[in-house]
């Protein structure tokens, strides 16, 4: 489809969605809360189809730091933190979650993927934060290009045109272009050694 034509359809969506949206951005930009926008989130992320696909894509045009109307969130995936940043022409498969997290052109991701806001957000003695209460988080960048296969967790940032392999998990950062997989992930290859085989 068109991304003009998406632009309609997801402006004509925003007149559903800003009973939703208009106030979970007052309260995360004005007021630093995002309670408003994690519930509204979590309900859009019920509806089913083409529909639901739209009524998530127009409120998170609106309330995320960067995202335009080609996004394509599937059944039960939501965003978790207003600060999450999104390129063009991303897809997110189903019952994924994503963090503060800055998506690249082009980023596709299966079912069931986690990208998390760092490795440390639940607070760690090794990096001065002590207590279990205290909260950091880190945004984690999946380059533009990359493909997140199902299942994945990723704990730090990706570079561009990467392959995570199902099931693997993410914990330090990785360069362009390389092939993960297991957990903790490992470079399989470079995706010049494919080219050139």
């Amino acid at each position: 489809m068109p991304y003009g034509f998406k632009c309609v359809l997801v402006a004509l969506f925003c007149a559903v969605t800003w009973p939703l949206s208009l106030p979970a951005r007052i309260a995360h930009r004005h007021f630093g809360s995002e309670t408003l926008f994690d519930f509204s989130a979590k309900l859009l992320s019920l509806v089913p189809g083409k529909v639901g696909q739209y009524l998530r894509t127009s409120f998170y045009v609106v309330t995320l730091d960067r995202c335009p109307a080609d996004l394509s969130v599937a059944f039960g995936s939501f965003f978790s933190h207003a600060t999450a940043n999104v390129g063009r022409s991303v897809v997110i498969g189903s019952f994924s979650i994503v963090g503060t997290a800055r998506l690249g052109n082009g980023v596709a991701i299966a079912s069931r993927v986690s990208v998390l806001s760092g490795k440390h957000q639940h607070g760690s003695a090794l990096r001065g934060l002590s207590s279990s209460h205290e909260v950091h988080y880190e945004m984690v960048t999946v380059g533009d290009g990359c493909w997140i296969g199902e299942g994945a967790i990723v704990m730090a940032s990706i570079g561009r045109e990467c392959i995570v392999g199902a099931g693997s998990v993410v914990t330090k950062p990785v360069t362009d272009r390389a092939v993960l997989v297991g957990n903790p992930a490992k470079m399989l290859k470079s995706m010049e050694d494919v080219y050139d085989a």
